[in-house]
This record gives C-alpha cells, structure tokens and sequence, in this order.
C-alpha cells in the first residue's frame, strides 16, 4: 500500500511517485470512485490533479461516434492527459466531478495535445453535466485551442454553455 505523505501539500507533482501515479490513473480507468477518492484525501491532491499520464492509445481515445468531429476540432494527438481530462475522455463524469472538486481554479484549463482544455474536450464530446461543472468552476469558454477554436465555437449546441441562442434574422 501506498503511504501518505505527511508534508501534504507541500510536495510539487515533481515529488510524486511514478506508482502514486501509476494507481491514481488505474483507478480512474477502473472506475474505482473510492479510490480515486481516497488517494485525493490521502495524498497530496495538488500533485495528484496536475499529474499527467500518456496512456496506452486502446485506452485514451476519443469515441469512435465524435472521433472525426474530435480530430478536426480538437486535433488527433492527446499527448499526456491530467486525471481530469483522462476520467472526462473515457466517459466518467462521477470521477471527472470528484478530481474537478479537488482540482484548483488556475489548473481547471491545462492544456493537452494541441493546447485543448478539459472544456474543449466536454464540449466535443457533449458531456453536459462536467460541461456546467466546469464553468461553475471557472473554465474559460473563450480560451482558443493551437487549432484557434474555442469551447464556444465548438459547441453544437451552446446553450450548454450558457450562451442564448439568436434566431437568424434578429437584430
């Protein structure tokens, strides 16, 4: 079993360990919530919610149903995923709320692959619910991708980011 540390959170992501790692992203990948849970409660949750992963590509990818919208929007490389991005990517909402609830405001936007952010993702792959969690949180809807894309522009449908839909034709 993995110790706690006991500075907390005074370790950097640099001090966390490759196993401490290696469990944290198995655990989101079982969608094992407990324990997603747990190691945020033990451990130093700052390090563990900037961590990133380059998971194995049967893995980490998009759905095959928004893979083509993914890859024009959001670019086909991940690149090394933080837990949150990694738990949105796969489908678990529930473990996405938990590390987004751990997670700080200036970290909610990392950026992966083409410099896409957790929202970007949510948006593309239309997860409503991590979509109003984030901007409850502070996820900027505006920020562009390396592809000049924002969350914004990505939406289908963008009253899921609280934006009013105009008719055509309105002034």
């Amino acid at each position: 079993m993995l110790k706690n540390s006991s500075a907390g959170n005074a370790h950097s992501v640099s001090d966390l360990s490759e196993e401490l790692t290696q469990v944290f992203f198995k655990a989101i990948q079982d969608q094992d919530a407990n324990t997603v849970r747990q190691l945020l409660m033990d451990h130093n949750k700052t390090a563990l919610t900037q961590a990133r992963w380059k998971a194995p590509m049967d893995v980490a990818h998009y759905p095959s149903g928004a893979e083509v919208y993914a890859f024009r929007l959001l670019g086909a490389y991940l690149g090394p995923l933080t837990g949150l991005q990694f738990s949105i990517l796969i489908g678990q909402d529930g473990i996405a709320k938990d590390i987004l609830d751990a997670t700080f405001v200036q970290d909610i936007d990392a950026t992966y692959g083409g410099g896409n952010t957790a929202l970007q993702m949510a948006v593309v792959l239309e997860a409503s619910t991590i979509i109003k969690a984030l901007l409850e949180r502070g996820a900027d809807k505006n920020r562009e991708n390396d592809r000049g894309f924002s969350a914004l522009s990505m939406a289908s449908n963008p009253a899921l980011l609280g934006e009013s839909v105009e008719e055509e034709g309105e002034e």
